[in-house]
């Protein structure tokens, strides 16, 4: 009776030891890995690791501030979808980055001299042959041609492309990538939430 009784415990604990072994191995075992792309952007993810360009967008990246809101304008949309159509843009991209360098205001003027709706340096108004910076058409086409070479310099990396577009061409090919300013990285994630914005809230 005794005998029997061991054979079963033993029975019972190697049964046991397998069922534990199973559990082990499938919380601790690497989860099979999806790939895609949101909003744009490659992600990889699995169980364990997220690994992108940038986050996905969390709740506040689907709105503007009450501020924000109010700055933004439909006046010029008419030649942003025209100039960015010309260009091969994103029309989101193009206001998002109106939005951010000059608030729709094609009066502004900047403190080193950067005019109009995508605030133009005087440097690149000449070059890009821009008669008025002044003139919301001639602006809008003149600063979307310059990001699509910003774009183009940087085989489409957006990020590098916005940078040298706030911070120069230079100072991107001087840091070898997104230069450490905290004002242009502050730049980039509000360029990027406009965008994503302006995208989700198709304009006129």
């Amino acid at each position: 009776m005794t005998k029997q009784i061991i054979q079963k415990m033993a029975q019972i604990g190697v049964a046991g030891l397998i069922l534990g072994l199973n559990v082990f191995f499938f919380l601790y075992s690497e989860k099979p890995v999806v790939s895609g792309d949101i909003y744009g952007e490659k992600i990889t993810v699995s169980e364990r690791t997220v690994s992108q360009e940038t986050a996905v967008p969390d709740a506040r990246s689907f709105h503007l501030t009450l501020e924000e809101r109010s700055a933004s304008v439909n006046t010029y949309d008419h030649w942003i979808r025209s100039a960015s159509k010309k260009y091969a843009l994103d029309p989101a991209l193009v206001k998002a980055v109106i939005h951010a360098e000059s608030r729709f205001d094609p009066l502004a003027v900047s403190p080193r001299g950067a005019k109009g709706l995508m605030q133009i340096d005087p440097v690149t108004v000449v070059e890009l042959g821009i008669t008025d910076p002044f003139n919301p058409k001639y602006n809008i086409y003149g600063g979307v041609r310059y990001l699509r070479e910003m774009l183009d310099a940087f085989k489409g990396d957006k990020h590098l492309a916005l940078a040298a577009y706030n911070a120069g061409l230079t100072q991107v090919l001087r840091h070898n990538g997104v230069p450490p300013f905290k004002d242009t990285k502050k730049y980039l994630s509000k360029v990027l939430r406009y965008q994503t914005y302006y995208k989700l809230n198709p304009f006129s």
